[in-house]
């Protein structure tokens, strides 16, 4: 019997599966894109949330879009944890044509994150099962001492896997909202939300079904609200977009795959991250798309389509402002997310000790540049320098503890806090999974960043400045709290 496996995923051995539909992903011709490029319209085929938080009394808001008001969206997303970049949560979203999806993501009383919707857009599994399943910790290091915190903080995926055009048959009538309420689930004769279970023989037999080569126009917003301390931080998804050779939208490789248990065939055609291709971890449908899986017409392999992502965003420099004025309370956190960086290489537990693996053929993470410590992949070769505003800047650049100020991320979602070494927590968004400490010596506001040079290539980085303040003139009684975030800047290679 097959399960719909929220409530599993990431959690036992999978059993076999026969065929594999998803051969159509390299030898589907019907899809125009060529490359992926990453937008500057803030909306995209894929999406990418840098950082989500519940550390700390945080809850982070979610709204996913469909700009699209012709087609429908067949939508997967996956949260992953800021060390490693494990899979800690994915499930599958369907959205008519205009529709809008929301979620908040919050702390329960186990200390786990938890993700709860009441929005009427379909979901598989159901939203029944989302609103009473926790984060999975089950691909976690199971002998990590906090494995409910490591779901506490990380950055999510997000990507259109189909479009599904308007129709009296297959999904879209089960998906499209009327009078603010979709069916999502089969309807007489139409059996084609419970045919989605099953992986399907070829492009054709996805076809029939109602879906179709996803195009661009989906977009999403997030929020990390701290309600105890009046704080609250915001920003727009980054959007990537499959273009053709001239640069225009396109459509991508039709990349459904079920959010079921049984194992994904085919793997290495699917995924260039090396715990599947290496067999350390059994790969089940629902791991499936990511962000190697092959969805454009340049990109033949994962291999290619991961290191073509990580040429996209790489920078040489990244850079923001910082401000730590006592008499406003200030203090900044910057969050430098590497979501490409598990592409390369992930960290296998199934060992006495945790080890780093390597894909065949990374590029812009390698045993050069990335090593573990502990049980987290830090990057060498990182270093730091600060400007006031008055333009002094350090002769020898600032110093970041704990450890060497040649390696300042520790993990796949690092958060550097300033001028607090030694504390657990950082000041502004609580991070604990994966911190550093930079010491800005007398400089109390100003501007600095990091130097990522990686041999020239650069280093796929994205994130943003955290800061909050405090208005000390502010009335009894008025709440004097400020969150300011500002995106990075960056130096391309």
């Amino acid at each position: 019997m097959k399960k719909n496996v929220l409530a599993l995923s990431i959690a036992t051995a999978v059993v076999g599966f026969a065929g594999s539909a998803h051969a159509i992903v390299t030898a589907d011709t019907t899809g125009t894109a060529t490359a992926l490029q990453f937008s500057n319209t803030n909306q995209g085929h894929m999406l990418l949330v840098p950082y989500f938080s519940t550390q700390g009394g945080n809850a982070t808001l979610l709204s996913l879009i469909n700009t699209d008001t012709v087609n429908g969206k067949a939508v997967k997303v996956r949260f992953r944890g800021a060390k490693n970049s494990d899979d800690i949560f994915d499930f599958q979203v369907f959205l008519s044509p205009g529709d809008v999806w929301t979620a908040n993501v919050s702390q329960n009383k186990d200390g786990l994150s938890y993700l709860t919707t009441a929005d009427a857009s379909c979901t598989k599994p159901e939203k029944s099962v989302i609103n009473s399943t926790p984060f999975v910790t089950q691909r976690l290091n199971p002998k990590s001492t906090d494995l409910a915190g490591e779901t506490r903080e990380g950055y999510i995926e997000i990507f259109n896997m189909a479009d599904i055009p308007s129709s009296t048959s297959g999904v879209y009538p089960l998906i499209k909202h009327a009078n603010s309420v979709a069916k999502c689930a089969d309807n007489g004769t139409n059996t084609a939300w419970s045919t989605l279970d099953t992986d399907q023989i070829n492009l054709a037999a996805y076809q029939a079904l109602g879906l179709q080569q996803p195009t661009n126009g989906i977009a999403a917003n997030w929020t990390i609200m701290n309600v105890p301390k009046a704080l609250s931080w915001s920003g727009t998804a980054a959007g990537i977009e499959a273009v053709d050779a001239t640069a225009k939208l396109a459509k991508g490789n039709l990349v459904y795959f079920p959010q079921m248990s049984e194992a994904a065939s085919n793997v290495n055609g699917f995924t260039a991250d090396p715990l599947f291709t290496n067999s350390i971890v059994s790969a089940s449908q629902y791991d499936l798309p990511d962000l190697s899986t092959p969805y454009a017409g340049g990109a033949v392999t994962p291999r290619v389509q991961a290191d073509n992502l990580s040429k996209a965003l790489a920078a040489t420099q990244v850079s923001n402002e910082f401000w730590t004025l006592a008499s406003i309370e200030a203090e900044t956190d910057w969050v430098f997310t590497m979501p490409t960086r598990r592409y390369n290489v992930a960290v296998d537990y199934s060992g006495t000790t945790p080890k780093a693996t390597y894909a065949t053929g990374a590029t812009y993470f390698t045993a050069s540049n990335a090593t573990i410590s502990g049980d987290a992949i830090c990057v060498k070769g990182v270093t730091s320098f600060v400007w006031d505003r008055e333009e002094n800047t350090t002769v020898s650049g600032p110093v970041i503890s704990p450890g060497s100020a040649a390696a300042p991320f520790c993990g796949e979602v690092s958060v550097l806090g300033f001028n607090n070494a030694g504390a657990k927590a950082t000041a502004v968004v609580g991070a604990t999974v994966a911190i550093k400490d930079l010491d800005t010596g007398n400089f109390v506001n100003g501007w600095g960043g990091l130097r990522t040079p990686n041999g020239g290539l650069g280093l796929p980085v994205l994130g943003s400045a955290f800061v909050k303040a405090y208005n000390p003139a502010a009335a009894a009684g008025v709440a004097g709290n400020y969150g300011i975030n500002w995106t990075h800047r960056y130096t391309r290679p």
